[in-house]
């Protein structure tokens, strides 16, 4: 927290030396799915009771809904903004299909089911974004996240655990907000997709990953008061006509 303060108090100091500027905070909610697959065991080698050679590998997969909450610090100076946005994932997946494979088929399929699974996800993520299309109301703004993740998985038969992961938490993200300004508020639409690659801290061969893809819904407050075009002293200046002392013609 004590980092997000000080990116705060930088940016409006920054904002004391650009002059005209903007200061966003975003709040969304929406519905994303969840997919993940993982190489559960690395490829083995086994001998048949005929002496022959066989290999295998099993590989766990889920796929489901999410439910996220985002929230946003943006600061933007004409077309390009940057930030800290904080992602959460209430991942409801609480079914996975264990898979065993060899060279040709599929030896096991195996799904467990088990309602007691919870798995929470939380992302800290640096936030670009640039406007590259802008009329009176609407605007169209592309942006890309990178950030360090962790999380929480409850019951044994979680389909993963975050604890086991790798120390490169990192995630990947691209998005389109489609906004709509009304006065200092903006009404947000984000469709998004967000990259997980998952690694094993004991085995580098256990790996995968988990991708989010879904849409948000939300607001981004503009704390920062835009000027009104209209009201610039220098054009009303300009506008203002000369004053004429009738008596001069004489």
């Amino acid at each position: 927290m004590r980092r997000v303060l000080i990116a705060v108090f930088v940016l409006l100091c920054v904002h004391a030396g650009f002059g005209q500027s903007s200061f966003y905070i975003g709040f969304k909610g929406g519905i994303d799915g969840c997919f993940y697959q993982y190489n559960a065991a690395p490829t083995s080698t086994y001998f048949n009771p005929n002496g022959t050679s066989q290999s295998s590998s099993t590989k766990l997969t889920s796929r489901g809904p999410a439910i996220p909450a985002v929230f946003e610090l943006i600061y933007g100076i004409k077309n390009f903004r940057i930030g800290y946005q904080f992602e959460y994932e209430r991942i409801l997946t609480t079914a996975y299909t264990y898979k065993t494979f060899n060279v040709s088929q599929s030896i096991i399929d195996t799904t467990v089911n088990n309602p007691n699974i919870t798995q929470h996800f939380f992302c800290h993520n640096i936030l670009i974004e640039y406007i590259v299309y802008s009329q009176k109301h609407l605007q169209i703004v592309p942006d890309l996240t990178f950030g360090y993740f962790h999380g929480l998985s409850e019951a044994t038969e979680a389909p993963y655990d975050f604890s086991s992961l790798n120390q490169n938490r990192f995630k990947i993200g691209v998005a389109l907000n489609l906004e709509y300004q009304l006065g200092q508020v903006s009404v947000v639409a984000t469709p998004h997709y967000g990259l997980v690659p998952v690694k094993s801290l004991y085995d580098p061969n256990q790996k995968g990953y988990m991708h989010f893809i879904g849409i948000h819904i939300g607001l981004r407050i503009n704390c920062i008061k835009q000027q009104d075009p209209s009201a610039d002293p220098a054009k009303k200046k300009k506008k203002q006509k000369e004053y004429v002392n009738p008596e001069d013609d004489n």
